[in-house]
């Protein structure tokens, strides 16, 4: 999962040493990312009594990490959240994503809101695979985005969006369907 998220940051995807730091160093999401497969890991970790000597290190060093991603790019990327692997999170700033599925490889903008209605948690999104999310798009509530769609800049989700649709608008309409947004989730990169 994590070499997926490094590939969608590093030029060439190339896993070598000096291109590594350079994408941890320059890209701020691909630090939010790491910051929250590291918590993830830390979870599953203590299910498993051998890792929990290393877990009174561990969750300090996340809580750390978590809070300034959170104070210094404003992303917040909740444990609740099941993220799949190659997410590419291409700005900051106002980013939450809690209680919901993400499928893998999908691409995110800045001021992106994917969480439940509710706020007790439950109900949230369930996004699928290779799904490109614009600009201050919001997805509150238990609506499933199919894989291969794609949400425009500002784009509010009042419903289910089905399999490589192009949705638009507030509240978000479907405007074309068998929309291939390929070239969108590799620019974005």
């Amino acid at each position: 999962m994590l070499a997926a998220d490094i590939r969608r940051c590093v030029p060439g995807g190339r896993l070598t040493l000096a291109p590594l730091l350079r994408a941890v160093a320059r890209n701020w999401g691909l630090q939010a990312l790491l910051a929250y497969r590291f918590g993830r890991a830390l979870a599953r970790a203590g299910r498993r009594w051998y890792w929990w000597p290393l877990l009174p290190l561990g969750w300090p060093l996340y809580y750390l990490l978590s809070r300034y991603v959170r104070c210094a790019y404003d992303i917040r990327l909740e444990l609740s959240a099941d993220i799949g692997a190659g997410l590419y999170i291409g700005h900051f700033g106002n980013i939450i994503v809690r209680n919901c599925r993400l499928g893998t490889y999908c691409s995110i903008a800045q001021s992106v809101h994917i969480e439940p209605a509710l706020a007790d948690g439950s109900g949230g999104p369930v996004i699928g695979a290779h799904v490109w999310i614009g600009a201050h798009a919001r997805i509150r509530g238990p609506f499933e985005v199919g894989s291969g769609s794609t949400l425009s800049a500002g784009t509010v989700v009042v419903r289910d969006v089905p399999a490589r649709s192009l949705c638009l608008g507030n509240p978000g309409r479907i405007v074309m369907r068998g929309y291939d947004n390929e070239r969108l989730l590799n620019a974005a990169e």
